[in-house]
């Protein structure tokens, strides 16, 4: 049985916030949400991504 992973890229965080790649990639550099260097590819935490969704796109506070 495969493990659930509670990491995702980039391209998949840009389209669950539904902004560019590059956008996603800006702000996982500038840390307003948990990721890591993976091999050659940055890995977000979805739930670091949930509630910076939930504060970036509901009118909450970062």
């Amino acid at each position: 049985m495969k493990k659930k992973s509670n990491k995702i890229t980039i391209p998949e965080a840009a389209e669950i916030l539904e902004v560019s790649k590059a956008t996603v990639t800006y702000w996982t550099r500038t840390g307003h949400f948990k990721a890591e260097r993976e091999k050659d590819r940055w890995v977000i935490d979805k739930k670091s991504l949930q509630e910076f969704k939930d504060s970036r796109f509901t009118g909450g506070n970062l």
